[in-house]
């Protein structure tokens, strides 16, 4: 009987020795995996969480990180940061709102969901590692910091249809879109080398949404807008008119109508401001490889990127 219990406790040593070593394995892997992220890492209100700074991955030059507001909820986003960043200088930054193809899927991998960003020319064409007959060569000429945050299905940076063109803004912005606004906040405390001068915001397709929305909500926060194949509520646009707006669409878009844009420049040119405004007249939905000079554009627009980082507010 004495050896059975020293058989018995032998084992159960053995037992409890090995749950603990796979444990232990697994919180290395959870805290230090590339693209791993802990709900531990929550940060104060409106801050990015500090372990998910610690431990950001590059990705194309990119760090990817978590914006946690504090609440429960949190924002993936990529951050450039300039090469040989010197907090003594000033320098651009550039929000960039992607298209609702892009958006993080639920039961995808973090590496399946980093990849709908980064298959993206329209993403990667703001860091030096992008090369191709037509890179504007971003970093070089103009220095900046640029933010990619990716929202996660079912959420928007605007609760619409696509195919309603203009509309009318909900009182409060979606969650996703006032925390890549929050995050923008934080970011210009982390880098004091930040111009609060020099903020710009460009979207695509949800994105050319988020933009105008972000625009009428906040008009005095960016130095200038560019949205692209979107809409935004023409009742509003009164409150932009010291804000540098180039918007952009493709005539015959089937997705988001040309209207929407349409209506939106009307407006402003009604109540007195002064847009950019191309529309591409053989252009449909996918337009933004011309506007930001991708390789697969046929026809770059030209003077887009000068015409940007000249804006301060």
């Amino acid at each position: 009987m004495q050896i059975l219990r020293q058989k018995i406790t032998h084992t159960l040593s053995s037992t409890g020795l090995l749950v603990l070593c796979i444990y232990a394995g697994y919180l290395l892997l959870t805290y230090s995996l590339p693209g791993t992220t802990s709900h531990a890492a929550s940060g104060p209100t409106g801050q990015i969480a500090p372990s998910e700074v610690n431990k950001a991955v590059m990705v194309d030059g990119y760090q990817k990180r978590v914006f946690s507001d504090g609440q429960g909820h949190n924002l993936p986003y990529y951050l450039y940061q300039p090469a040989h960043y010197n907090p003594a200088h000033k320098y651009p930054l550039v929000l960039l709102l992607h298209g609702g193809g892009e958006r993080a899927q639920p039961h995808n991998t973090p590496a399946q969901n980093q990849a709908l960003l980064f298959e993206q020319d329209y993403v990667r064409v703001w860091s030096d590692t992008y090369t191709g007959a037509h890179d504007p060569h971003i970093q070089q000429r103009w220095p900046t910091f640029v933010v990619v945050p990716q929202v996660m299905i079912p959420h928007q940076w605007v609760n619409n249809s696509s195919r309603e063109g203009s509309y009318k803004q909900a009182p409060r912005p979606t969650r996703e879109l006032l925390m890549a606004k929050q995050l923008i906040d934080s970011l210009q405390k982390q880098y004091t080398g930040i111009d609060p001068h020099r903020l710009y915001v460009t979207g695509v397709s949800q994105g050319g949404y988020g933009t105008w929305d972000i625009i009428e909500r906040w008009p005095h926060y960016f130095a200038a807008a560019a949205p692209i194949s979107g809409a935004g509520d023409p009742s509003k646009v009164g409150v932009l008119k010291d804000l540098p707006v180039w918007a952009f669409h493709g005539a015959k878009d089937p997705i988001v109508p040309v209207s929407g844009t349409r209506q939106m420049i009307a407006a402003m040119r009604a109540a007195g401001e002064s847009p950019r405004y191309t529309e591409l007249p053989h252009g449909q939905h996918y337009i933004w490889g011309e506007i930001y000079s991708l390789n697969n554009a046929s026809n770059p627009v030209p003077n887009f990127y000068s015409w940007l980082f000249s804006q301060k507010n």
